[in-house]
């Protein structure tokens, strides 16, 4: 932030934090901003270039807890513990879960001091979490935001209502908070979640009931397996040398155990199979809402 700026220049960093660990696949990073003494935003950041991340998001799908939020949880401790005031809690992607998950799990007397928590489009959480004595404390205070076509701010269970931002981009890169429509300090805000962003995360999640949670590990570790065949740490290693890495990708799924290459296939094979089923029941609706307008 530019000190020439008459927005921020008053704002002091502090607290700054950034971990990366490969081999635990997990990657986290917090700074507390402090708007004057007595009021602070913890930002949690959100996945960054490493694979290390990207992983540790995948695993979401299928464990309760990750390192990452356990860093989280302990960062909002100790800095709460550390400053006076009060707190709000922010973050975007993988960031936002982690602001709400540190909210979700503070104790009684460190979440009075939480005045808010700002989930920008990022993953939920297994019901554990959401039916949690913290989590539901805390319910009331989370505010949750996502694009018109969101994929990642709808994965998993949320428990909070949300609200659908204008964004200037398409598709998928809508997550792209840069993107979002504001007029004056407010987000410019839409009616709903674009029909094909809906028919997209019904068939995420139709895929994912399909696979136990034994069932999705074995899958992301087999999906890791390949995207880090040539030692890549970034997904920046993937994109320089594209048609390298997609022939390396392609060698080290056949040179895979037949049990497997089998699996992989067969899931992948599972997730367009429920996509086709939830695009029929799409354009089925779609012909019935068009027959049952009255003419004028």
């Amino acid at each position: 932030m530019s000190p020439q700026s008459v927005r921020y220049r008053d704002i002091e960093l502090s607290g700054y934090v950034d971990q990366v660990d490969h081999e635990q696949s997990k990657q986290f990073s917090a700074t507390v901003f402090s708007i004057n003494s007595k009021q602070h935003y913890i930002a949690f950041r959100g996945t960054d270039d490493t694979l290390a991340g990207w992983k540790e998001d995948f695993r979401m799908s299928f464990m309760d807890e990750v390192q990452a939020q356990q860093d989280a949880a302990a960062y909002l401790k100790k800095v709460i513990s550390n400053y006076e005031g009060e707190f709000y809690l922010g973050g975007h992607s993988k960031g936002g879960n982690l602001a709400v998950y540190a909210a979700a799990h503070a104790a009684a007397g460190l979440q009075s001091r939480i005045i808010g928590v700002y989930n920008n489009d990022a993953p939920g959480f297994h019901a554990k979490t959401i039916q949690s004595e913290g989590y539901q404390n805390i319910l009331n205070r989370i505010n949750t935001f996502v694009p018109g076509f969101s994929v990642v701010g709808l994965l998993l269970e949320h428990g909070a209502e949300y609200r659908v931002v204008s964004s200037s981009k398409i598709g998928i890169m809508q997550h792209d908070t840069f993107s979002w429509q504001v007029s004056g300090a407010r987000f410019v805000y839409e009616q709903g979640l674009k029909k094909s962003s809906s028919n997209f995360n019904k068939t995420l999640r139709s895929w994912l009931d399909g696979l136990n949670m034994e069932q999705r590990a074995q899958f992301v570790d087999g999906l890791f397996d390949i995207i880090e065949t040539n030692g890549a740490v970034t997904v920046s290693d993937l994109s320089r040398k594209r048609l390298l890495e997609a022939n390396n990708m392609i060698k080290a799924f056949k040179n895979m155990d037949p049990l497997t290459k089998s699996f992989l296939k067969k899931t992948v094979q599972l997730f367009f199979k429920e996509y086709q089923k939830v695009l029929k029941t799409s354009i089925k609706e779609d012909i019935g809402s068009f027959f049952s307008k009255k003419l004028p």
